[in-house]
């Protein structure tokens, strides 16, 4: 049995996970982990972060390590190396955008300074979110033939995408206009029809993030 642990809301790191055995019908056990266990509970992990995968009775940690396992379990990886670099380079740019975005967001969770926060979310809107976004969509027009998917089959680099512009379209991260996707026209319609793309959107666990993210 494969088990995820993560804190108790959801976010793209474990989501992916989640999807991703979902999607094969794997089954999996899932703990949540609340903030204030977590300084008790850190020393526990490896590299002191969450997500973890527990298999075989080993805690394995790195989204991107987790979510290539999760994915060759799932049969939502790739052979052929052409493809295997698409599929980590949309796993690449995943960290890369959370990585740029993430100061504005601490500034707000754990500093308490919203001030701050809007400084930096203002420098994210104007330096970073229009370029990685467009890095994205030339990735995709470059790789995908059919304009479907990433290399033209349902990987885990579809429902990576898929899940980082459900966050930035949500609403849920203040001063993101959430119709950006408009300037974005062959993402906007690959995120439209993995809305649509029934396999995926009649998961539980697609269900439960599009109804509480």
């Amino acid at each position: 049995m494969i088990k995820l642990v993560y804190f108790d809301f959801n976010f793209w790191r474990v989501d992916i996970l989640r999807l991703s055995l979902s999607y094969a019908k794997i089954p999996y056990e899932y703990e949540r982990i609340t903030r204030s266990d977590w300084p008790r509970k850190k020393k526990n992990y490896p590299f002191g972060q969450l997500p973890v995968v527990i298999y075989k009775n080993n805690t394995y940690g790195h989204t991107h390590t987790l979510a290539k396992f999760c994915a060759k379990k799932s049969s939502l990886y790739e052979t052929e190396e052409s493809k295997i670099l698409t599929i980590d380079q949309v796993l690449d740019w995943a960290n890369e955008i959370t990585n740029l975005i993430a100061p504005s967001i601490r500034a707000t969770i754990r500093e308490k300074d919203p001030k701050k926060s809007r400084f930096l979310r203002n420098q994210f809107i104007k330096n970073d979110l229009f370029p990685w976004f467009s890095y994205l969509q030339n990735l995709f027009d470059k790789f995908s033939e059919e304009k479907v998917f990433f290399t033209d089959k349902f990987t885990i680099a579809d429902i990576v995408a898929w899940r980082i512009m459900y966050w930035f379209t949500s609403g849920k991260l203040d001063m993101i206009d959430v119709y950006f996707l408009n300037n974005f026209p062959t993402l906007k319609i690959f995120f439209s029809y993995i809305n649509n793309y029934k396999p995926f959107n009649q998961l539980d666990e697609f269900k439960d993030i599009t109804s509480k993210s």
